[in-house]
């Protein structure tokens, strides 16, 4: 098996090209207590793009702000705030919106969305008295994945095998992760700022409802052999290039998301090896699964989602009911958070999860 960089947004012979801006952007955040960024966008600027896209101004806003999404004739998905905080960040998605960011001009200010239609997947057969159809559409069925059986391989300490496994928030995977997908997609939605601001949540998990999950795919690492010194760190993952090898420990697959009660949100994700995304997606429903999530909430509707994944379409007052009484009691998500962390920051193989 071989790394793969052909799908990258920008063409580069380096599977994480920016790893050690991303370690620094990182460091940043450890050594801080506000991590609040204002946009520094004009004030005039500010005024022409609240004509006609509504304007969020900070947490108390929430509500009003939803109530206004909720009652637009035009349906409009997108409003827009010039501060990213770990708080606004935090209650956007207690209250049922997506955070993304968009660019004006030259800078990125948050864009916090809600769907029309927002893209789900069952973990449990009825959920609030929303019942499965009889066709079972929008159940999970990891079959309907088709992941590659070299990521469902068994361990073989003798012989090394290649085989596979996934991290739930460890910390040590937090920086090659960003690199990934920074990598993959290049400095989009998922800019500086945001960053700054899951980063800060996943570190001080217990001051906030909302929960981010890092997840990493990576190929398992084996022990050394008895009477040996213990093996070295691998070499730089920034060092490693198209084409090359998948090395025992090497990051394959990634993903971010967070946790609104027992509702599982996907935000971004990235790969560097060819069927890695799709095991990625399975192994992440899967867990959730076993961790008692609900709901596997998937963002936008887009054709293969429903195809591939099994997703059906809930309209967003449907939605927005859901996640309110989803998130009404605080402890579900952090049972939820303490058991990834339990079970499965010390690696699973994806082979127990998927077979």
């Amino acid at each position: 098996m071989k790394h793969t960089t052909q799908h990258y947004r920008t063409r580069c012979v380096k599977v994480f090209p920016r790893l050690e801006s991303i370690a620094r952007e990182v460091e940043e955040v450890y050594g801080q207590e506000d991590v609040r960024i204002v946009t520094p966008l004009a004030p005039r600027y500010v005024e022409a793009l609240s004509a006609s896209v509504p304007q969020l101004d900070g947490v108390s806003d929430v509500d009003s702000f939803l109530l206004r999404m909720l009652t637009d004739p035009e349906n409009r998905e997108l409003g827009f705030s010039v501060l990213f905080s770990p708080e606004l960040i935090d209650e956007s998605c207690q209250k049922g919106l997506f955070p993304l960011a968009c660019k004006v001009l030259h800078e990125y200010i948050y864009a916090p969305k809600l769907h029309v239609q927002r893209c789900l997947v069952w973990l449990k057969p009825e959920v609030c008295g929303l019942s499965v159809n009889n066709s079972g559409e929008g159940t999970l069925n990891i079959e309907k994945f088709h992941v590659s059986k070299k990521y469902l391989r068994g361990r073989c300490d003798k012989a090394r095998g290649v085989s596979f496994d996934v991290f739930v928030n460890r910390e040590e995977d937090v920086v090659p992760i960003l690199s990934l997908i920074h990598a993959q997609h290049g400095e989009n939605w998922f800019c500086r700022s945001m960053r700054a601001c899951f980063v800060y949540m996943f570190m001080n998990s217990g001051r906030y409802r909302t929960k981010v999950v890092f997840t990493a795919v990576r190929r398992h690492r084996y022990d050394v052999d008895s009477g040996t010194e213990k093996s070295s760190e691998p070499p730089s993952l920034a060092d490693r290039t198209d084409g090359e090898c998948i090395a025992e420990g090497d990051l394959v697959a990634a993903e971010v998301g967070f946790l609104v009660g027992d509702i599982y949100s996907s935000a971004t994700g990235a790969y560097c090896a060819s069927g890695a995304g799709t095991a990625q997606l399975a192994v992440v429903a899967e867990i959730m699964r076993a961790v008692g999530c609900s709901v596997w909430d998937l963002g936008m509707n887009l054709p293969y989602k429903k195809e591939v994944l099994g997703c059906v379409s809930l309209p967003r007052a449907q939605w927005l009911q859901l996640v309110s009484e989803r998130a009404n009691d605080r402890s579900v998500s952090e049972a939820i958070d303490g058991q990834l962390r339990e079970r499965y920051s010390s690696g699973v193989s994806l082979r127990s999860l998927l077979k």
